[in-house]
C-alpha cells in the first residue's frame, strides 16, 4: 500500500431498510394483539383441563403468529 492511497473507511455504508417503518411499527402492533389473547387462551385451556381441545391448538398457533410478526418487524426495524 503506497502513501497516496486513501485510508478505508471507518463507518460501514448506510443500509436502507428492506420494509418501511409504518409496516414495522404495524407488524409489531398485529403481533401484540395476536400474543396477548393467543397465550391467554392457552394458559385458561390447560388451567381448566382442556389440553385435548382442538382449540387450544388454535390458539398456541395464534400465539405463535404473533411472536413470530414480532421477531420479524424487530429483525427489519433493526436493518
Amino acid at each position: 500500500m503506497s502513501n497516496s492511497d486513501p485510508p478505508p473507511p471507518t463507518e460501514p455504508p448506510w443500509r436502507e431498510p428492506r420494509l418501511p417503518p409504518g409496516c414495522a411499527i404495524f407488524m409489531l402492533i398485529v403481533g401484540v394483539l395476536l400474543l396477548v389473547p393467543g397465550a391467554l387462551c392457552v394458559v385458561l385451556s390447560v388451567t381448566l383441563g382442556g389440553s385435548n381441545d382442538p382449540i387450544t391448538g388454535l390458539a398456541v398457533l395464534v400465539t405463535l403468529g404473533g411472536l413470530g410478526l414480532i421477531v420479524f418487524a424487530r429483525a427489519q426495524k433493526r436493518g
